[in-house]
C-alpha cells in the first residue's frame, strides 16, 4: 500500500492547485474576456480534449499509465505557467491547449493506474474506496487552498497561478517515483493503430458503456458551465466579497472530501441504479433552483449541486472499470471521454452565448432541463441494456 499512498500525496499536491480555479472566471473577466469567450475558451478545451483522448489512451496503453500520468501532469502545470504569464485570449488559449493535452493524459490512466496497483496485491474490489479516498484528499487540498487563493487573489491576481504551476510540477516528480511493474509492448505504428482501433471498436459496440457517455454528457456541461462560466460572478451576484469565495470553495471542499471517501459504503447500501438517479437528480435540480432564486440561499442548494457531482466519479468510474477489458483500459476510458466531450465542447458556446443574452437565471434553469432530460436517457438506457 506504499504506492497507493504515494497516489494519495499527488491527488493532495494536485488539489492544491484549487488555489487559482476558485477566481478562473474573475480572473478572466478582468482581462477584458466576456462570458462568450470564456465559454469559447473552455469549448475549445473541451473540443481539444476529446480529440486528444483516444490517441492519449493509445500512449497509456502503450508505455504504462504512470508515464502517462506524469507526463499530464507536467503538461497541466505548464498551463497554469502560460495563464500566469500570459492573461490575454490567445495566452489563455495556449494554455487551455496544455491544459487539454495535460488532462487526456491523465484522463482514464489515473483510475487505471489505481486499479492495477490494486488488482496486483489482489485487493481491486476495494478500488471504489481507495478512489474515493484518493478524490478525497484532493478535496482536503481544496479545502486548503481556496481561501488562501482568493485572499491572494484580491490582491495579487496573478500569483495563485504559479503557485498552481509549482504543486502540479512536483505532483509529477512523486508520481514518478511509484512503483509499478509494466510489461512495455513493442512501440510501432501498426501496434499502436491496432490498439486503438480495437479499443475504440469494443467501446462502441459496448451499450452499458454508451449509456454511461450519455450520462457523463449531462453531467460534464452541467458541471463545466456552472464552474466555469456561472459560479463565481453568480456568488458575487448575491452579495459575496471576491475574497471570501475561497472559503465558500473551501467549506464545500471539506464536505465534498468526506462525501467522496465514503461514497462507496453509500453506493454499496443502495445499490448502482440509485447511485447513478442521485447522481443525476441532485445536479438538475440544484441548478433549477439557482435559477429561480438570487439570495444566500443559493449556498445550500449550491452545496447540493456539488455533493451529486463528487459522488458521481467513484460511483461510476467503477462501473466503467469493471466493463473495461484490461488490455485495452486506457483506449477504451479515452473513447468515452473523446464523446463526452466533443459533445461538451459543442454545448458550452451555447451556454455562454445564452448567459450574454438572457442572463445567467433563465441559462441555469435551462441547464437544468437539459441534464434532466439527456441524464434521464442515459439512465433508461443503462437500466434496459443492464436487464
Amino acid at each position: 500500500m506504499k504506492e497507493i499512498r504515494k497516489i494519495y500525496v499527488v491527488h493532495f499536491l494536485a488539489g492544491l492547485s484549487t488555489a487559482s480555479s476558485v477566481t478562473f472566471t474573475l480572473y478572466f473577466l478582468s482581462h477584458g474576456i466576456d462570458q462568450f469567450q470564456i465559454a469559447q475558451l473552455f469549448g475549445f478545451f473541451m473540443l481539444a480534449l476529446a480529440l486528444l483522448e483516444i490517441p492519449t489512451g493509445g500512449v497509456a496503453d502503450t508505455f504504462g499509465h504512470k508515464t502517462s500520468v506524469t507526463v499530464g501532469l507536467f503538461f497541466q502545470s505548464v498551463s497554469f505557467l502560460l495563464f500566469f504569464l500570459f492573461p490575454s485570449y490567445w495566452g489563455i488559449l495556449s494554455g487551455m491547449l496544455m491544459s487539454a493535452l495535460g488532462l487526456a493524459l491523465q484522463s482514464g490512466a489515473t483510475s487505471s493506474l489505481i486499479y492495477e496497483l490494486l488488482k496486483k496485491e489482489h485487493i481491486h474490489q476495494e478500488f471504489k474506496k481507495i478512489y474515493g479516498r484518493a478524490n478525497g484528499y484532493f478535496l482536503i487540498a481544496g479545502f486548503v487552498a481556496a481561501p488562501l487563493g482568493s485572499l491572494v487573489y484580491a490582491s495579487y491576481p496573478k500569483v495563485p497561478y504559479f503557485f498552481s504551476f509549482f504543486v502540479l510540477l512536483l505532483s509529477a516528480i512523486v508520481l514518478y517515483t511509484v512503483k509499478w511493474d509494466f510489461i512495455r509492448k513493442s512501440v510501432n505504428f501498426e501496434s499502436y493503430k491496432n490498439t486503438l482501433i480495437s479499443g475504440v471498436m469494443l467501446t462502441l459496440k459496448h451499450k452499458l458503456l454508451i449509456a454511461i457517455v450519455i450520462i457523463g454528457i449531462a453531467l460534464t456541461v452541467n458541471r463545466l458551465v456552472f464552474n466555469q462560466n456561472i459560479s463565481q460572478p453568480y456568488l458575487v451576484g448575491i452579495g459575496v466579497d471576491v475574497a471570501y469565495i475561497g472559503f465558500i470553495a473551501a467549506g464545500i471542499s471539506a464536505i465534498l472530501a468526506f462525501i467522496s471517501i465514503y461514497s462507496y459504503k453509500i453506493a454499496e447500501k443502495i445499490g448502482t441504479n440509485a447511485s447513478l438517479l442521485l447522481i443525476i437528480i441532485l445536479p438538475s435540480i440544484a441548478v433549477f433552483i439557482l435559477g429561480l432564486i438570487n439570495n444566500m440561499l443559493a449556498l445550500a442548494i449550491i452545496l447540493f449541486l456539488v455533493v451529486g457531482h463528487a459522488f458521481r466519479d467513484p460511483v461510476v468510474t467503477h462501473i466503467v472499470h469493471e466493463e473495461l477489458d484490461s488490455e485495452k483500459r486506457g483506449t477504451m476510458a479515452s473513447t468515452m471521454s473523446f464523446l463526452t466531450g466533443i459533445v461538451g465542447s459543442v454545448m458550452l458556446p451555447f451556454f455562454g452565448a445564452g448567459i450574454d443574452t438572457f442572463g445567467m437565471h433563465t441559462t441555469l434553469f435551462l441547464l437544468g432541463i437539459f441534464t434532466f432530460v439527456i441524464g434521464g436517457i442515459g439512465f433508461i438506457v443503462f437500466t434496459y441494456k443492464k436487464a
